[in-house]
């Protein structure tokens, strides 16, 4: 196993505590002795990685944000937090489905067990000096790190600093620290680990068995998303004055401090130049194609490599993923033992004769699905949904005439293409009929789901994808009935990589070995061009640049190429697309928003943007959307249903941008300020 850095040891037990603030005495002895020793100084600092968040995990790992968001939807229904977070069915309670999710205390355990390296590495005298600073400095980053963590779940938390507990850790005296505090701490132990860490662990004497460990990259990488978060409305001033920043405006913790700051535009500035520092290293790239005789082909290619390709140059800081294990339920086998980028995948083939049995429970929504953009025109196709109340009508998309999409909704022989031949990682697929909401999109569309019709993209399978009522080609009647499969009418293949076949363990097993990149090249581009648009003197060439190079990779055309209409350096002039009217500036946040969308499709990515730019409101109420797959043809299935899926509908309110501190916790800290909106 190449990755060591998730080894657990009862070694560390008796660092913990009964309550993560009381102050705890360490057995001094116990932990010199620890530390005097190079292996156990290790194990140590490898037990500090163990902490880490694992966003890939949609069943109970950070990646819940991703079914909970508007980018996907669980069709495992007998598990029922996702539809419990979703409809906004959840409380402060210490107890029930969703609970799982309050990580509060494992970060700040994971938070203390940083500080206690930090205080102890020195005694290492069989490292040299250089070695003991550059773990202590991944120590402090994966302690800012933590907190980042708690910060973007729960907003702005308390900061112990560089000891164990304050001193007078008294949990009536406890509350949060401000936005400002959070933030200024974060970064300032970012800048003091950016000192001390290597360029790349070679520089330590590390070898491959330790990569994934923390960089100078790293370091950074994480400075431009935290100040991208601090730029952002939801942490810098919310609304403008409206609803929000007079409810946010009223916080004010124990000390009598305004927890939430006023809008300070120059936050857009320090987001900017913490992106560019990363860019002007010149030490990353974005992954290039290795494969591919068309044009969609490469495209495909290079942006399957950020996956595909473990420890690519585009990847900054990330980790193995080695299959995240649950002991409940019987979950220990189909998700520990095959990885949660697996079960979210593949289908239930006759072919597969493991008893690792797929479920294909996480797939993408409709809007994920309508978010990608067409290859001809780089045209993001569809630019919101007509509303029923405060609901997103999924079926009545408002389509960017200019963008060449056709939904395919008029119940005629021109929704569907014959002869059609797929695209990407199927050349040896015949033709087949497709429906023309899924002809001329781009590489990340075909790279990242599969549309009902289309050959699973493996020639192990050799078989068409089609689910609904009667199909006889994959999904048999009474496994639909059961609840416990695709629902939605389009697979996930985010992390499947063509040509996979599952028909043995090893299968399974062998192909969730890849690196999750929590942090890469594409993202740093996209907070630059986000920053340069937003920030106090606009640099909108900068801002369509390096939106441009990301696109570029998918093989899109330049944005204004794609929008000739829209003057984006007339910040205040105004354009009107489909009926939409927006100032130029607000359209080139709109654009950005949805590449990243799109780029980050499934990487629990957005969730937070739309909860930083307070959009989820607007955003996610909806039915549960899927096609029909109750059609007994393959031709009705492509009808938009919203009353087939048992979910309740998906709804969110102010008070879900942040979740709720946990009544366990406001039990030992009885003045604490909670999550607004959940007093």
């Amino acid at each position: 196993m190449k990755k060591i850095i998730y080894i657990l040891s009862a070694l560390f037990v008796l660092a913990a505590c009964d309550s993560y603030f009381d102050i705890d005495f360490q057995d001094q002895a116990n932990l010199e002795e620890i530390f005097s020793k190079k292996n156990t100084t290790e194990s140590y600092l490898a037990h500090l990685y163990s902490y880490l968040p694992h966003d890939e995990d949609t069943h109970k790992g950070a990646g819940y944000v991703i079914p909970r968001s508007d980018e996907g939807l669980f069709g495992f229904l007998g598990y029922g937090p996702f539809n419990k977070l979703r409809s906004g069915d959840y409380s402060t309670a210490a107890s029930g489905d969703v609970v799982e999710y309050n990580k509060w205390k494992t970060y700040y355990v994971g938070i203390r067990q940083c500080t206690i390296f930090m205080d102890y590495v020195d005694l290492d005298k069989e490292d040299t000096q250089q070695v003991r600073n550059a773990m202590k400095a991944e120590a402090r980053f994966l302690r800012a790190f933590y907190y980042f963590c708690l910060f973007r779940q729960y907003g702005p938390v308390i900061i112990w600093g560089d000891q164990l507990a304050p001193e007078d850790a008294e949990g009536d005296k406890l509350d949060r620290n401000t936005v400002d505090e959070n933030v200024n701490f974060i970064v300032t132990e970012l800048d003091k680990a950016y000192a001390d860490l290597p360029s790349s662990i070679t520089e330590i004497g590390a070898n491959e068995s330790w990569t994934g460990r923390a960089t100078k990259g790293a370091a950074l990488a994480l400075k431009s998303r935290v100040l991208t978060y601090a730029a952002s409305p939801l942490y810098n001033g919310q609304d403008g004055g409206g609803r929000l920043s007079q409810i946010f405006a009223a916080k004010t913790n124990l000390d009598g401090n305004r927890i939430f700051p006023a809008y300070d535009a120059g936050k857009w500035d320090d987001a900017a130049d913490a992106a560019k520092a990363i860019i002007d290293l010149n030490s990353y790239s974005l992954c290039a194609p290795t494969s591919g005789d068309t044009d969609i082909q490469k495209a495909a290619s290079a942006y399957q490599n950020v996956f595909f390709e473990p420890w690519n140059p585009e990847t900054i800081w990330g980790w193995w993923n080695l299959g995240v294990g649950h002991t409940d339920g019987g979950f220990s086998t189909w998700i520990g033992a095959t990885g949660s980028y697996i079960y979210c995948c593949a289908p239930d083939f006759p072919e597969v004769t493991t008893s690792y049995r797929p479920l294909q429970a996480y797939t993408p929504s409709l809007k994920m699905v309508d978010a990608y953009p067409m290859e001809a025109s780089g045209r993001y196709p569809v630019l919101g949904y007509e509303k029923s109340g405060r609901l997103n009508d999924l079926s009545r998309p408002i389509v960017d005439p200019a963008s060449g999409y056709n939904p395919g909704n008029t119940g005629t022989a021109a929704d569907w293409e014959d002869n059609y031949e797929q695209p990407v990682d199927a050349d040896w697929a015949p033709a087949f009929k497709a429906h023309k909401s899924t002809v001329g999109r781009d590489a990340r569309y075909y790279s990242s789901l599969v549309p009902n019709g289309f050959y699973w993209p493996s020639n192990k399978i050799n078989k068409r994808w089609t689910s609904y009522q009667n199909s006889s080609a994959t999904v048999p009647v009474e496994k639909f009935e059961s609840a416990a499969l695709n629902w939605v009418g389009y697979a996930c293949r985010r992390w499947y990589k063509a040509n996979t076949a599952f028909a043995t363990g090893a299968d399974f097993t062998g192909a969730t070995r890849c690196v999750y990149p929590a942090f890469r090249l594409a993202e740093v581009y996209l907070n630059y061009a986000e920053a340069c648009n937003e920030k106090t003197v606009r640099d909108v060439d900068e801002a369509v640049k390096y939106l441009d190079m990301v696109r570029a990779r998918s093989g899109l055309n330049g944005i204004r190429e794609a929008y000739p209409e829209i003057n984006f350096s007339n910040a205040e002039g105004s354009t009107t697309i489909a009926g939409i009217t927006k100032t130029n500036k607000e359209w080139l946040r709109w654009l950005i928003l949805q590449e990243r969308w799109c780029e980050f499709g499934m990487e629990a990515m957005r969730h937070y943007d739309m909860c930083r730019w307070l959009r989820a409101e607007d955003e996610y109420p909806s039915k549960p959307w899927t096609l029909n797959m109750a059609s007994t043809t393959y031709e009705g299935v492509y009808e938009r249903v919203s009353d087939l899926m048992p979910m309740d509908d998906a709804d969110f309110h102010y008070r879900d941008y942040f979740y709720p501190i946990i009544s366990t916790q406001l039990a030992e800290m009885v003045n604490f300020t909670q999550s607004p909106g959940w007093e």
